[in-house]
This record gives structure tokens, C-alpha cells and sequence, in this order.
């Protein structure tokens, strides 16, 4: 019997129109992305060999004019040595010019980071002058940048421009996890789920007379639903690595990802000394094994709001809203939510990959995100739903579910 219902209901789900026109959209996004919008992106560590060659000439000029008026001193107002400094960044600029058209990436490496110590890190400007701590995250910038150049040439890796402006596979799927777009992984769940129940109020007399407990149906349905959810994910992630690999390159499971040991050091990212690095192979295993808890637990969700709105696209905006619940009240001064630290609340940990880099414990100024309690949130988090479901399951047992319609 448990087999020919989880049968059954693998077929349903993977004949289900929205899921498969949702499917391919999905693949469409991916090639879009792919194809059109990353070989034009900009990145931090992206390079315009003409643009630095247009500065360097600017650059030279400059350094004639001064050098014809014999302004080679300090400057009188600033105390600073104004030639000097542009001539160290004259030197600087050709030499990575040179590197670059070269493609000698591990020269360039290195004097990437000369010039990032030199003139600091300007091309996420834009972005750093919205925040309320421009200064400090300019330095959480710097220190994440020179860290992942140090992890390049440290590991020896053939290092290749794609990899320097993030670019490859692996790259991409790790600033995938580090975004907010990450919540769309959730949300996949959430929609493939929506209405795992409902769909069968319109056979409830074949349903009504399955030997089998009404809790018991809804394990096996959420089974089937996890199993098709993770599947999809993963082949959907195949899908993109291929992709991009064809395109950027795989990259390499040794490349360094940058983490910040504010629980260790208390200071929130001020110098080198609170970061420290892991490798790209751990960063994801670490990243993905939030996964299984959190697919499951909105799985679970929508089978509760199932039983008690019996209508799938209210039980798929009330999830949605949960999944996006976060962004109501997270600002980057609140530390707590009605006298409870948003540390235990499971919205904070939504986004699975900033909890691995303790990159949401720097954005708030807290030390108690860890990717420990995040597990532990999310499980007791789990327990309590599996505990609703069981209760709700048992108020609105299947004859009550089915009636009405």
C-alpha cells in the first residue's frame, strides 16, 4: 500500500503543469544568467586594463607638470608626498597592466593586492555609502578581498581571470549561497509543496477509502514531496554547474572562502586577526546541510496550513510570507524582537550561506549566529511543527479535510 501511494504520487507531482512550467522557467533563468547577465557583470575584482592604461597616461601627464614646476616635495596644506605617492601608483597601474595583458595571474595576484592596499577597494562604493557603516564595511571588504587573493596563491591554484573576478562554477554557486537569492531554493520547496493535499480533496472518495491513517498519509506525501523537491534541486544544480563550467571554468574545491570569527574575537571584522578562511569544499558541505532541515520544515509548514485553509495558493502566499518574514523587521541595529534575540528565531537562518561566513553576525553585531545554533534553532523548530501537524492532523482528520467542497 505504501508503495503503490508514494508511486502514485511521484507521478501526480511530476505531470503537475505548474511544477513542470515552473520547471522551465527556472532552466530559462539559469541560461539567461548564464549567457547574458554574468559575462557583462562587474565584480570588486573585475579589471579594465583600458580604463587603468587611460589612468596611467593621465597619471604621467600630471607628473610632467609637476615635475616642471619642481613640485616634488610634500604638500604644503597635507604633509603628504603627493609625487611620490603618484608615482608609486604610476608603477603600480603599468605593472598590472602589463600582467594582465600578459595573463600572468599570479604576478598579477600579487600586485593586485599592492594596489588594493595602495588605493583601498572602490568599486562596491556605490553600495558602501547606503550603509549605515560605510567605514566599517569598507575594511570588512578589504580584509575579505586580500584573504581570498592570499588563499590563490597560497594553494598554488591556476589561477585565471575568471577566477579572480569569482566567475567560475563553484564561485558562483558560493555568491549564489551568500545572497538573498538563496531564498529562492527555499521557495521551490515551498511551491512544489503548496498543495500536496489540496490537490486530492477533488478524489476524496477514492482517498476516504484507502486503508491507511490519515498522519501516516501525510508522511508519505511529504516524502514524496521532499524526494522530488531535492531531486529537482539537485539536477537544476547540475544543470548550472555544466553551464557555467562550459563558460567560466569549474574552479577548484581548494579556493579560499573568507569567514569572520566574531565569536571568538568580539570585534566584528576590524583587523585581519578576526577572519579566517575555509575551503570552498567545506564552505559547501557546511552550506548545504542546512538544506534537508529546511526543505523539510516548509514541507511540513505547508501540510499544517494545508489542513486549515484547504487551499493551495493561500497556503503558498501565507509560506512565501513566512520565507520573506525577515525582511519586515531586520535592520543592521536590531539585535532583539520582543525581548528575544533574533538569534532564536529560525527566520534567521533562512539565509543559509551568510550563517557559515558569520556574515549575518557581522551585519547585526552579534556573536551568537553560529552555524551550530542555527541547526539547533531549525530542529527544535522542526519538532514543534511535527508536533502542530500531529495535533491538527488529528482535529481535522481526512473525512473532515475531504467534506465540503
Amino acid at each position: 500500500m505504501n508503495k503503490s501511494i508514494i508511486i502514485h504520487e511521484f507521478k501526480t507531482i511530476s505531470k503537475s503543469k505548474k511544477n513542470i512550467l515552473f520547471i522551465i522557467s527556472l532552466i530559462v533563468l539559469i541560461f539567461s544568467y548564464s549567457f547574458l547577465v554574468l559575462p557583462t557583470k562587474k565584480t570588486p575584482d573585475s579589471f579594465n586594463h583600458q580604463e587603468v592604461k587611460q589612468e596611467i597616461e593621465d597619471i604621467a601627464a600630471i607628473q610632467k607638470g609637476r615635475e616642471s614646476r619642481g613640485a616634488t616635495g610634500f604638500h604644503n596644506m597635507a604633509g603628504r608626498a603627493i609625487y611620490a605617492e603618484a608615482e608609486y601608483s604610476y608603477k603600480i597601474k603599468s605593472k598590472l597592466v602589463s600582467a594582465f595583458e600578459d595573463q600572468d595571474f599570479i604576478r598579477f595576484s600579487h600586485l593586485r593586492m599592492k594596489d588594493f592596499a595602495f588605493h583601498g577597494i572602490t568599486s562596491d562604493e556605490l553600495i558602501i555609502s547606503k550603509s549605515p557603516f560605510p567605514g566599517k564595511d569598507t575594511i570588512h571588504l578589504y580584509n575579505q578581498t586580500i584573504l581570498r587573493y592570499q588563499g590563490y596563491l597560497e594553494e598554488k591554484l591556476p589561477i585565471t581571470y575568471k577566477i579572480i573576478e569569482q566567475k567560475t562554477a563553484l564561485q558562483t554557486i558560493q555568491n549564489f549561497l551568500l545572497s538573498s537569492s538563496v531564498l529562492a531554493i527555499l521557495f521551490c520547496a515551498i511551491y512544489f509543496s503548496s498543495d500536496m493535499l489540496v490537490k486530492d480533496r477533488q478524489n476524496r472518495t477514492i482517498l476516504q477509502g484507502m486503508p491507511i491513517s490519515w498522519y501516516r498519509l501525510i508522511n508519505l506525501k511529504t516524502f514524496v514531496s521532499f524526494t522530488y523537491t531535492t531531486v529537482i534541486l539537485a539536477g537544476l544544480l547540475l544543470i548550472s554547474v555544466t553551464v557555467l563550467t562550459i563558460l567560466n571554468g569549474f574552479g577548484s574545491f581548494d579556493i579560499h572562502v573568507p569567514i569572520i570569527l566574531t565569536e571568538k574575537t568580539g570585534s566584528f571584522g576590524s583587523s585581519l586577526n578576526d577572519y579566517n578562511t575555509l575551503s570552498m569544499a567545506k564552505f559547501l558541505i557546511m552550506a548545504f546541510s542546512f538544506l534537508p532541515i529546511l526543505i523539510h520544515l516548509f514541507i511540513r509548514l505547508n501540510a499544517v496550513l494545508s489542513l486549515l485553509f484547504k487551499n493551495a495558493w493561500l497556503v503558498l502566499m501565507i509560506s512565501t510570507a513566512i520565507l520573506f518574514s525577515e525582511r519586515i523587521y531586520f535592520s543592521r541595529t536590531l539585535r532583539d524582537l520582543f525581548g528575544i534575540k533574533i538569534s532564536n528565531f529560525p527566520q534567521t537562518y533562512f539565509e543559509f550561506g551568510k550563517i557559515v561566513t558569520g556574515e549575518k553576525n557581522y551585519l547585526v553585531n552579534l556573536e551568537t549566529i553560529t552555524y551550530g545554533k542555527g541547526i539547533l534553532v531549525l530542529m527544535i523548530t522542526l519538532l514543534i511543527l511535527e508536533i502542530v501537524l500531529y495535533a491538527v492532523s488529528r482535529i481535522i482528520n481526512k473525512r473532515r479535510f475531504y467534506q465540503g467542497i
